[in-house]
């Protein structure tokens, strides 16, 4: 059973109340993989009961009831720490969002092999990050883009579906997207949400070798003042 497929069924059956132990034992998997991929999973007060039931053991209600209790102060301190993090961050200005850019393209975008300015992404918040920093920063416009969605090959049937969806996202019209890209792997993957599936989009502007030149000069330069800093 491939990893993807394991894990969805592993979700589906502690969803439905059964014991770490026995999901274990069914799938033939470890007892820690299990527990980390169920540990967003809450049990209801009816699920604990007949767990607690179906193990016959005494006391077993009261630490279930307190696992359930840990999930629920661990879930409380990351909702905290969360919080913390969202006031560190003021209203972001436009220098703000021009070194957000910057570090995005630094990570993520198109550096070496060829002259084009572009960057691939899953993530379609990313994407719009991208594609409005070209816009505000650079003078880029919409007619200036080339995009490109990359597929796996078993969702082809859904690949109008796909296109569309990141057509809607990026406001870009489908006339200005490329031909999609199928990969094909050895073994079949199994997607948990298969209708949530988007695959990957490319984005890239037309002629950009002096804009790429320019974004990975200002990047060169974060770079310098880092070392700067560190040998100060």
């Amino acid at each position: 059973m491939a990893q993807d497929e394991l894990r969805m069924r592993v979700r589906q059956l502690r969803k439905q109340g059964t014991s770490i132990k026995s999901i274990a034992k069914i799938l033939d998997a470890s007892t820690s993989t299990v527990s980390y991929w169920c540990r967003d999973i809450k049990l209801s007060e009816s699920q604990i009961r007949k767990l607690a039931k179906n193990m016959e053991r005494g006391g077993m209600i009261g630490r279930l009831r307190a696992a359930e209790k840990k999930r629920a102060q661990r879930l409380l301190a990351i909702q905290k720490e969360t919080s913390r993090g969202k006031k560190d961050i003021s209203i972001l200005t436009k220098r703000d969002m021009f070194i957000v850019g910057l570090a995005l393209y630094w990570g993520e975008g198109y550096k070496n092999g060829n002259d084009e300015c572009g960057l691939t992404n899953t993530d379609p918040i990313i994407i719009k990050a991208f594609i409005h920093w070209l816009f505000t920063m650079y003078g880029v416009t919409k007619d200036d883009l080339i995009l490109r969605v990359t597929i796996n090959d078993t969702h082809r049937a859904r690949a109008h579906i796909i296109e569309t969806y990141w057509s809607q996202q990026t406001s870009i019209p489908l006339s200005q997207f490329t031909q999609t890209s199928f990969i094909r792997s050895t073994s079949i993957r199994v997607f948990e949400n298969p209708n949530g599936y988007v695959g990957t989009l490319r984005v890239k502007v037309r002629r950009s070798t002096a804009l790429r030149r320019r974004i990975l000069g200002s990047i060169s330069e974060i770079k310098q003042q880092i070392l700067n800093i560190g040998s100060s």
